[in-house]
């Protein structure tokens, strides 16, 4: 019979070592694992939120590029009638250019479409060959914007040569602003130049001379905000549209009695059917149909992110 020696301190205090040392290694395996996981599962999160991110700097760029894009195409355009459809084509040519330029950087897939039913358009009315304010059919007593279709208006400028002398003459050209969408009294700006580079302007509300404001710049232009009612920027102001209530009629009367430039934007198309106006082959006064608002549909898709949105861009600030 063998008989197993008996344990000594030092045996005991060595097993206790080795115990210790068994426990250590294990502590330390299960921290290394916790910790891989942690930081794996932080990596992944981290992943994803840079992918929101960048969806949405994909969306953040389409706002900052199409409106200059859409003004572009609406610049060289000859017809009224292919405007959103150049639009469109030329949409899609970004849609695709900007695919590439993601896909070369990354793999993200994106896709910019035109949104047609969500486009908000208007027409732009311009004179801008320095002529008097006559109508496309020399007409010197008509409305830019009828009473029998009124409109919102908004970015109302009139630019006046202020050399020619109409200072003499029997009765000035004259604006007549009508509330359609109210019960506001007519607001009527009468405009005369001198031939000393002034503009008188006299603003009446109904028949009551209201303020009177003359203003000169050493360029002979006196810009005139009819929207705002404001003349060089900072200078004379007089009640005008913003002191009426939408829709708008717009009357000129003795528009052969000034000169210069002039130019509006209003809600909505049809003008080109107006024989008051030409469209878009070089004559004044013209008519243009612009994006007030262009409708795109967004797609991005990355690794854990897919994002979908029907949007509208800002093209320019206009009446809705």
């Amino acid at each position: 019979m063998v008989t197993r020696p008996a344990f000594t301190d030092d045996d005991r205090a060595q097993l206790v070592l080795v115990g210790s040392v068994a426990i250590a290694f294990i502590i330390l395996s299960l921290v290394v694992v916790f910790n891989t996981v942690l930081f794996t599962n932080n990596l992944a999160a981290r992943g994803a939120v840079e992918e929101v991110e960048d969806a949405s700097e994909f969306q953040q760029q389409v706002d900052r590029e199409l409106p200059e894009l859409v003004k572009h195409v609406e610049n060289g355009t000859d017809s009224n009638d292919k405007v959103v459809e150049n639009v469109d084509e030329n949409v899609t040519v970004y849609g695709d250019l900007l695919a590439e330029s993601y896909a070369d950087t990354s793999p993200q897939y994106v896709d910019v479409r035109f949104n047609k039913s969500s486009t908000v358009n208007g027409t732009r009315v311009v004179q801008e060959d320095g002529g008097t304010f006559v109508s496309a059919d020399s007409d010197t007593d008509w409305h830019p914007v009828e009473d029998s279709d009124p409109r919102n208006v908004s970015d109302f400028i009139i630019n006046v040569d202020t050399g020619p002398d109409y200072s003499s003459a029997v009765s000035y050209f004259n604006i007549t602003l009508r509330s359609e969408g109210g019960s506001e009294q007519d607001i009527t700006l009468e405009m005369y130049t001198t031939g000393s580079n002034e503009l008188v302007l006299n603003q009446y509300q109904g028949n009551t001379l209201e303020k009177s404001c003359t203003e000169s710049d050493p360029s002979g232009v006196v810009s005139v905000n009819v929207t705002n009612g404001s003349i060089n920027g900072d200078g004379c102001t007089f009640d005008s549209m913003e002191q009426l209530t939408a829709p708008y009629s717009v009357s000129y009367d003795d528009s052969d009695k000034i000169e210069g430039n002039y130019s509006f934007i209003v809600n909505g198309t049809d003008y080109d059917g107006r024989s008051d106006y030409n469209t878009r082959n070089g004559d004044d006064p013209y008519a243009n149909v612009i994006l007030l608002e262009a409708g795109v549909d967004l797609d991005f898709e990355s690794r854990s992110v897919t994002y979908e949105s029907n949007q509208t861009v800002t093209v320019r600030e206009g009446p809705q």
